[in-house]
């Protein structure tokens, strides 16, 4: 199974910026910007799961999901 290695590379193999706004019910303009950044987690189990039907794999580190708790400020 081959990996997908960035945002960029995903967004282009699932057919481009319309199609995953499509997917992900998203626009076109919010899904240019994750080209450079990582996707928004709310779009892991979409977007995994059309990446995983296509024969590929992506990291969960495309992801921008948290893998910690955030520490509380004291106060």
């Amino acid at each position: 199974m081959s990996t997908i290695t960035s945002t960029r590379i995903a967004i282009d193999v699932l057919g481009g910026n319309q199609k995953v706004a499509s997917i992900t019910g998203s626009t076109a303009n919010a899904v240019s910007g994750w080209r450079k950044t990582k996707f928004p987690a709310a779009t892991y189990v979409v977007l995994k799961t059309k990446i995983r039907k296509m024969g590929l794999d992506a990291p969960d580190t495309l992801w921008a999901m948290r893998t910690k708790p955030r520490r509380r400020a004291r106060r």
